[in-house]
């Protein structure tokens, strides 16, 4: 076999895969996103939670604060009232989101180590980078000043954070989430004169929908049963 005769078809398709990513929006510095409806879709949908996030975050910081005001002392926040503040948000958010989004989550675990899904879109992935940055920053003084450490021995540095500081942080996060959002979606109608289809790949994602919705129920649940033993 003579290999010399497949030297310039390599070097055409290398040269081409190369054209394409260079004129990229991503290769020129211009945003994550892809001119494609699928990423449109995600920004959109993304956008429509992270507000409505951020307007529950307001009410929840109001009700607290008017526990605290009752109570006379601070709030501390402990792993049930955590859990609550998240489901809350989650049930929330997933009511307003788009069926035929993508969605990904990220953590910030108690060593300030940011972990972000593995399948997040280079378009949301970056937002998602920006939340949590929010919560590393007010991870790591607290962990290299104060560590406290719960019952087995292992850090919790939110032990001995409010319940509304802890809310007011994430909504910080949401706020810069938002801004990263909204930068991509601004950089994509920019330099996008047409959009692709939507992803046909979206079938997978939805056969969990159902499953999503009775967990989402079952958390609302624990919810109510939560506000009544407060009262």
């Amino acid at each position: 076999m003579h290999t010399t005769r497949l030297v310039p078809v390599v070097l055409v398709v290398v040269f081409t895969l190369t054209a394409m990513l260079v004129d990229s929006p991503v290769a020129r510095g211009q945003g994550a996103c892809s001119c494609s409806q699928q990423d449109k879709l995600d920004l959109e949908s993304r956008i429509k939670q992270v507000k409505f996030a951020m307007q529950e975050l307001d009410a929840l910081i109001k009700e607290w604060e008017a526990r605290e005001k009752g109570a006379g002392e601070p709030l501390i926040l402990d792993p049930e009232s955590k859990q609550v503040v998240e489901d809350t948000l989650n049930f929330k958010m997933a009511g307003v989101a788009d069926p035929n989004a993508r969605r990904f989550g990220a953590v910030t675990d108690r060593k300030c180590q940011i972990t972000i899904h593995s399948g997040a879109t280079p378009c949301l992935r970056g937002a998602l980078e920006d939340h949590e940055a929010v919560h590393k920053a007010a991870c790591k003084p607290a962990v290299e000043q104060t560590p406290i450490y719960d019952i087995l021995g292992n850090i919790n540095w939110r032990l001995n954070q409010r319940v509304v500081d802890y809310m007011k942080e994430e909504k910080a996060g949401y706020q810069k989430e938002l801004e990263r959002l909204m930068k991509e979606l601004e950089q994509q109608k920019k330099n996008c004169k047409t959009l692709t289809k939507l992803d046909p790949s979206m079938q997978g994602q939805l056969k969990g929908a159902l499953a999503q919705q009775e967990r989402l129920e079952s958390a609302n649940n624990r919810l109510e049963s939560y506000g009544k033993s407060l009262n």
